[in-house]
């Protein structure tokens, strides 16, 4: 005999109200998350782990902030990973909604990557879960 379970899956990831915690207190977060990050990789090696995309999207968390714009170039700096696994999870993260990229009006060359706000309400509700655990 075969029972079928139902279930629902909840989607965190899709609240609509970010969580109430102040954006300092986020960006700090996401800065001690990605400060260990590098510790990690130092101390285990970075061979064993690789998460480019987090560190794309902590990158941009921190940066918006900050109030500093990152080019695509930059992006792949702080994703500590080579160039080309970079830019692929760029693409993935712009497939997913999660990142975009805006060119620069200056320089038709450059292009500048943001968070979109799907993506910056998903970080913020994780982020947040993270500070509220």
């Amino acid at each position: 005999m075969t029972y079928a379970l139902a279930v629902t899956p909840i989607n965190i990831a899709k609240r609509t109200a970010p969580f109430a915690v102040p954006d300092t207190i986020l960006v700090d977060m996401a800065r001690r998350l990605y400060e260990l990050r590098k510790v990690r990789d130092a101390m285990l090696g970075d061979a064993l782990f690789s998460e480019p995309a987090w560190d794309i999207l902590l990158d941009l968390f921190i940066s918006e902030h900050e109030q500093r714009r990152l080019s695509v170039s930059a992006v792949c700096i702080g994703a500590r990973a080579p160039s080309a696994t970079a830019l692929r999870y760029l693409t993935m993260l712009q497939d997913a909604d999660l990142v975009e990229r805006i060119r620069d009006a200056r320089d038709g060359r450059r292009s500048h990557v943001q968070l979109t706000a799907l993506g910056r309400l998903r970080m913020t509700n994780l982020l947040g879960r993270l500070i509220e655990a």
